[in-house]
């Protein structure tokens, strides 16, 4: 049975993405507007009004919308307040139409954004889509994620048609149906198949096929004119390398659209952004693998000359070379320095000897793919290369090599998990794999260096064993696990690439197309099923990935053009079984990469990256604090946020007190505070002080990036099976139980009413009439500038109103009796008619929230028969990893912990907890309980952080399950959606404390608050 892919559709995260756009337009009136294929003009026709005596006229259906800026404007704005971002309100054309939604590579931005589709049609029937993509590449990646994902939004839409299509000027099929169907239409374009119309200016230079009439549509018109008519809503994905120019806004702005969404993790232009996932949030929320640098280095030989070329520039011409320079006691240090043409390497090496034959700078060249420098002693290198060292050949073998261990050795430990793992390769040379001879083909260098060491490793004792022992295949030939994605030219021969060619097409279809088979184990029958490792072209750089990519090695000779972002982009995503499904424990996905450089050298150049592309490590914005929840008089969280004003008023004290410099970074001292509890804070910002403690603990966060030289396998401590402390903790805590729920409904529908009652007033939506000219020219026909006025509509709006009591069904799961008393009981029931689609927004959240208060209130919990409860296998690591020192320690009294090494998922709460048991003298055990020990809620499964027995008195044991969280003097900070599963819990260990009262759950944020 062949593998699939099957989607999640509860990832918080994705919703949150999802909903800031959909919740954009809750004030606004869209309609359905129809339009004569054979005519210029749009009739703006209601479409269950209109008839047609004349059935030969092609009639198409177009998105349409009565839009209210200021209500739109104030969406924006409340949205960003949600989602702790900036107020903003960019402008295009006269208009807010462009908003932006920024997500790490690998977190789901394709799949968000189709939802979106659905989404978009499902609340406001929009039915217009095209996206515009950047490359090949992530034109077939997107139509790979249409076709796999489409039985999943089938099943999550109720079947709702949904036709796509890439544009092919050499089939205007496509094209009429995307204009003359009702029904869902997503064309999926290049910029460069449409914005050759336009110069570099965005003027118009006579149009290709997109804006060239056709007689194969209706009336003969160009493509563009026909998708333009539809108002499409455009989707640019990868912005920043779609519209960075003139010509290309030009081009987007020839489809006419109704609002332009943005969709990339390195945006350039940042219109309106509405969303956010930062790469420190995506690692640290483990929505992506970890990532590991395992470094192959040799080390420094400074016996004779050693030059290598850094970098070079122009006006004037200079070049960076590193050179073994001679220090003042007679030893040598490797340095990088600057020289210029004329200047000799004795000199500026400090007068080392190994430099006097002629190291004479005899010119330097700057020009773009040149870049060189040559010496008098006739010596010339490219950027990048290196005279003098280790022979290259060694060090890109033993990547290799290690690529090939680490492969091993992952896959051992995800074998039971049903996780094939995958390897990858980059060079920049094909010859490299493959050479082609006069008389025949053969391997190329990296091939016969792959294939050498795989027959070494997997033939030797260590790994014929350990495979024999796990049960686990292991192919002895290399050449069935290796393969090469290159593009081929027409005699079907692999050749370099830029990555941009039609012949790059096939190559990227070939990946798609191979995506599901590459992760299947092997079944002795198709061969694609048994490659493992894959060699591809350095150009082959963005648009494609597969989540089961372990290992990532680059061998590239000279010039590496590939960034480490890009590198990393290949594998971020989480792993998927034999089942299709992710895995989304962090033990289970993490990405090493084997570089030529240590550690600390790429984890510096991979947040460089992340800065220069705008994103700022250790920094705080006066927006960072907007969307914490305020306190109450009773020391409650509130659904209040604390919005913009608070939380700049939070980011000037800071920036007043010298806690942080002028750009928002968090000086040294601030960290040190927050750490030790002693920030000064204005009065009124003191029963916010745990949040906002947490928000600056949280962005003083460096890119989490593992160092392989400190990982250790974590593994059951042989000491822990004989501790009788554990034993007696294990029998307290396995049993498992079930929830029945006994709602209190008069509770419900109090709570229901008083949240009601304090909602914000319910407005009526305001109207604005757009007013703009025709630009018609050879491209074709373009709306001109919008001119915007208000319309009074002093006899007010009126809607063909819904059931209000249905559509709160479905959001908040309710009868309709207990809906009718809440609705009957708020008197706010006459704003549903003043704007219904805000009023029951509004109301649900209401209800959700009393939701969370009662429900733990009425649940009850009853214990499952004894041969259901956890058996003591679960508590094995399975493969389990840490890095000392960034998230793992070893513990000092290692005989009472159950785990050799103790792994922690926050340096601010856990690791000091984990700290101070091991100090603690009375505590005869403890461990950090494994994802796989949950306790069942209604609002989803918990998994609490540790369970420890405590001595007290000298005799009597005391046995702890407890939650850690932030606080403050003991004090555990939780939110209102983490506290309905805490008091769920609650009630779970209450009940297996009847049988044990010296059982203990709680929540906590220190052991010993005095023990610090």
């Amino acid at each position: 049975m062949a593998l699939k892919f099957q989607c999640a559709n509860d990832q918080p995260y994705q919703l949150d993405a999802i909903n800031a756009i959909a919740d954009l337009f809750e004030d606004q009136q869209f309609r359905t507007s129809q339009f004569t294929a054979g005519d210029t003009a749009q009739m703006m026709i209601d479409q269950q009004h209109a008839t047609y005596k004349n059935s030969t006229l092609g009639i198409g259906f177009a998105n349409d919308l009565r839009v209210s800026e200021r209500r739109l404007a104030d969406g924006l704005h409340t949205i960003q307040e949600r989602n702790c971002l900036p107020k903003t309100q960019v402008l295009t054309d006269g208009r807010l139409r462009d908003f932006t939604v920024e997500m790490e590579t690998g977190t789901g931005k394709t799949y968000v954004y189709i939802r979106t589709i659905y989404e978009l049609h499902k609340r406001y029937g929009l039915t217009k889509f095209i996206i515009v993509v950047p490359s090949v590449a992530i034109r077939e990646g997107v139509k790979k994620s249409f076709e796999t994902m489409k039985e999943h939004f089938n099943t999550l839409y109720d079947g709702t048609p949904l036709d796509y299509f890439v544009y092919d000027s050499n089939n205007m099929g496509p094209v009429a149906n995307f204009a003359m169907s009702s029904s869902i239409q997503v064309m999926i374009i290049n910029i460069g198949a449409f914005n050759k119309a336009f110069d570099k200016d965005g003027e118009s230079d006579k149009s290709n096929l997109f804006h060239r009439k056709s007689e194969k549509l209706a009336g003969g018109r160009s493509p563009q004119e026909m998708v333009s008519e539809c108002r499409p809503l455009v989707i640019i994905d990868e912005p920043q390398s779609v519209d960075n120019t003139a010509k290309a806004k030009k081009a987007i702005k020839s489809l006419n659209p109704l609002f332009v969404l943005r969709y990339s993790a390195t945006h350039k232009e940042k219109y309106n952004i509405v969303y956010r996932l930062t790469p420190v949030d995506a690692f640290q929320e483990h929505l992506v693998k970890g990532i590991c640098v395992d470094s192959v280095l040799s080390q420094a030989n400074l016996n004779g000359a050693y030059v290598r070329l850094d970098s070079v520039s122009k006006n004037p011409y200079r070049a960076k070379v590193t050179l073994d320079v001679k220090q003042k006691d007679g030893s040598q240090k490797r340095k990088s320095v600057q020289v210029k043409a004329g200047q000799d390497l004795y000199e500026r090496s400090g007068y080392n000897t190994d430099y006097q034959a002629g190291w004479v700078v005899n010119n330097i060249d700057a020009a773009e793919g040149m870049e060189s420098i040559e010496f008098q002693n006739g010596d010339y290198l490219e950027l990048g290369e290196s005279k003098g060292d280790v022979d290259e050949t060694l060090i890109k073998r033993a990547q290799i090599r290690r690529t090939i261990e680490d492969h091993l050795e992952t896959q051992l430990q995800m074998w039971p998990r049903g996780v094939k793992v995958l390897s990858l390769f980059f060079i920049d040379k094909v010859s490299k794999y493959r050479e082609y001879l006069d008389d025949g083909t053969a391997d190329g260098e990296y091939a016969r260096m792959f294939d050498e060491e795989y027959t070494n490793l997997v033939s030797s004792n260590k790994w014929q064993h350990r495979y024999q022992k796990a049960g686990i295949p292991l192919i002895a030939d290399p050449k069935r696990v290796r393969t090469g994605y290159f593009s081929e030219d027409k005699k079907k021969r692999y050749k370099d690439t830029i990555g941009s060619t039609a012949a790059d097409t096939d190559t990227f279809q070939l990946i798609m197309q191979k995506k599901e088979t590459l992760i299947s184990f092997p079944d002795g029958k198709d061969e694609d099923r048994d490659y493992s490792f894959i060699f591809s072209h350095s150009a082959l750089k963005e648009g494609w990935d597969n989540p089961n990519v372990f290992q990532i090695c680059t061998l590239v000779e000279t010039r590496d053009t590939m960034t480490k972002r890009q590198k990393v982009g290949r594998g971020l995503r989480l792993c998927v079984n034999q089942e299709g499904q992710r895995c989304f424990e962090p033990e289970a996905n993490t990405l090493t990469v084997i570089a030529n450089e240590s550690y600390k050298d790429f984890a510096h150049g991979l947040q460089s990256e992340f800065e220069q592309s705008g994103f700022r490590f250790g920094a705080l914005a006066p927006e960072s604090f907007t969307n914490l929840h305020v306190i109450d008089k009773n020391g409650e969280e509130t659904e209040q946020l604390f919005g913009f004003d608070n939380s700049k008023a939070v980011y000037d004290h800071l920036a007043d007190s010298g806690l942080i410099a002028k750009n928002g970074e968090i000086t040294e001292t601030l960290k040190t505070q927050v750490k030790d509890s002693t920030l000064e804070l204005p009065e009124e910002f003191e029963p916010m002080r745990d949040q906002i403690e947490q928000v600056i603990a949280h962005m003083a966060e460096k890119l989490p990036v593992k160092n392989k030289a400190e990982e250790v396998n974590v593994e059951v401590n042989p000491q822990a099976e004989q501790n009788q402390a554990f034993r007696e903790l294990w029998e307290r805590i396995r049993p498992r139980t079930k929830f029945e729920l006994n709602v209190n409904s008069d509770l419900l529908v109090e709570r229901s009413i008083e949240y009601i009652q304090e909602m914000e007033k319910v407005r009526p939506v305001e109207i604005h009439s757009y007013r703009s000219d025709l630009d018609i020219d050879d491209a074709g026909i373009a709306a001109g500038e919008a001119r915007m006025a208000v319309v009074d509509t002093s006899e007010g709006l009126h809607y063909n109103l819904p059931d209000p009591i249905r559509e709160l069904q479905d959001v908040v799961g309710l009868t309709r009796k207990t809906l009718k008393r809440i609705l009957e009981g708020c008197g706010r029931l006459d704003e549903f008619t003043v704007d219904p689609v805000t009023f029951i927004t509004q109301v649900a959240a209401c209800i959700q929230k009393a939701k969370r208060v009662v429900l733990p209130k009425g649940i009850t919990y009853s214990k499952l028969p004894e041969e259901e409860w956890y058996k003591v296998n679960i508590l094995s690591p399975a493969g389990m990893k840490g890095y000392l020192d960034q998230n793992a320690f070893r513990p000092s009294h290692l005989d009472k912990w159950l785990f050799d090494y103790v792994v922690y998922d926050s340096v601010t709460v856990e690791r000091p907890f984990a700290r101070q048991l091991d100090r603690a003298d009375n505590v005869l055990f403890c461990a950090k309980l494994p994802s796989s020990f949950t306790v069942d809620t209604p609002f989803g499964s918990y998994n609490p952080d540790w369970a420890y027995v405590e001595e007290q008195g000298g005799s009597q044991k005391v046995y702890f399950v407890i939650e850690t969280k932030g606080g403050k003097n003991g004090l555990a900070t939780t939110r209102p959606e983490e506290q309905s599963k805490i008091d769920c819990a609650r009630i779970h260990f209450k009940l297996l404390a009847q049988d044990h009262p010296d059982l203990e759950y709680d929540v906590q944020s220190l052991y010993d608050k005095v023990m610090k």
